[in-house]
């Protein structure tokens, strides 16, 4: 995707750029603290002169512009930190500083990346992939939540991912699976290896919709938000709806105090490193598009083992990939039956070990 530098640019050429109709637009402006400066280095300023040559556009200025034409900020980068040469920094070292607080805001350059909004209202079929691991004991909930997505207009396919439970899941989801082939496409597989991120995994790479959401088998998150969020991601394919489970209060016990703090501060330092607010590091249902998961796919990123649970991957790489992320707040429930299938502090050292790999990306 080529990016435009605004200083270069006439009033008309400006304009074009959106009134052309693009999917993306990505757009380079001074940094707002060497707006100013960079146009005195070179006289151009009307301290000098009477009139000047070149336009002062800011961030603000490019992102309302955008908005007149239907265009929506995916989110802004710092693309060089100064105007001195850099070369003799390695890129890593140079990534890790581009993404650090204060710093990429005095930044020389920034790149700003819009997609054009446009709503898609056809019925094409969803994919709801649901991991379940020990949850035998969450039958009512997993009939209740049947029953609710017979709600979903269109076309749907459900697709369970049993994962080497230890209780009786498997026949229990044979039995659902059965008394709702009437009224819903239910597949069942059975994990071949271990991690939700594994069940995950396979259970997307059956899927044929064109909107896949991921649903975690416990219901803790309530079932009506889900399927709004569900209903709601259908409507732009470069979306990705991430769920949060900390906006609204939770029910007691939903959340450990410890997993809490963890995912509080993971979601701050997700947010700083994509430079893109995420309430909700870890919440089991995310939303998003065929054409991001083949994005993910093509670039090997989906097939990772690094990560536990995908979470991270796939926020991560919705920046990576242009893909406006979006909050989208749930009301979260403690555990009906059975424990968590989390070890938390190895895991946590996994997803770590995950945002250290990003950090010194090119991201």
């Amino acid at each position: 995707m080529e990016s435009f530098n605004t200083w270069n640019l006439s009033n008309n050429q400006l304009h074009e750029l959106f009134k052309d109709g693009k999917n993306f637009i990505s757009i380079k402006v001074r940094g707002n603290t060497w707006e100013p400066i960079s146009r005195w280095l070179r006289l151009d300023s009307r301290i000098f002169k009477e009139t000047t040559n070149r336009p002062r556009i800011t961030l603000c200025d490019i992102e309302s512009l955008a908005e007149i034409y239907n265009y929506r900020l995916i989110r802004w980068k710092a693309k060089k930190l100064t105007p001195l040469p850099t070369q003799i920094f390695p890129k890593k070292l140079k990534n890790i500083f581009r993404k650090l607080p204060v710093i990429k805001n005095l930044a020389y350059e920034l790149e700003v990346i819009f997609y054009k909004y446009v709503e898609n209202n056809s019925d094409k079929l969803i994919s709801i992939i649901i991991p379940a691991r020990n949850e035998e004991g969450n039958k009512e909930l997993l009939k209740k939540a049947l029953n609710k997505f017979k709600q979903i207009s269109g076309n749907l396919e459900i697709i369970f991912v049993e994962g080497n439970s230890m209780d009786n899941t498997y026949s229990m989801l044979e039995n659902l699976k059965a008394n709702f082939s009437d009224s819903l496409k239910i597949f069942l597989l059975k994990q071949s290896a271990k991690g939700k991120k594994n069940a995950v995994v396979e259970g997307c790479n059956i899927s044929s919709g064109e909107t896949l959401a991921i649903v975690d088998s416990d219901f803790t998150v309530d079932i009506d938000d889900s399927i709004a969020a569900i209903k709601e991601s259908k409507k732009n394919e470069n979306i990705l709806i991430n769920c949060s489970r900390t906006t609204f209060p939770m029910e007691k016990n939903a959340m450990r105090w410890a997993n809490y703090i963890g995912n509080r501060c993971f979601a701050i330092l997700i947010s700083i490193l994509i430079n893109k607010p995420v309430s909700d590091s870890l919440c089991g249902t995310k939303v998003f598009s065929r054409k991001f998961f083949n994005l993910m796919k093509k670039n090997g990123s989906w097939d990772s083992k690094a990560d536990p649970f995908g979470d991270f991957t796939i926020i991560f790489e919705a920046a990576n990939n242009n893909i406006k992320i979006l909050n989208y707040p749930v009301r979260y429930y403690a555990r009906k039956s059975g424990a968590p299938n989390i070890s938390r502090w190895i895991d946590g050292l996994k997803l770590l070990k995950v945002c250290l790999i990003y950090l010194v990306s090119d991201i």
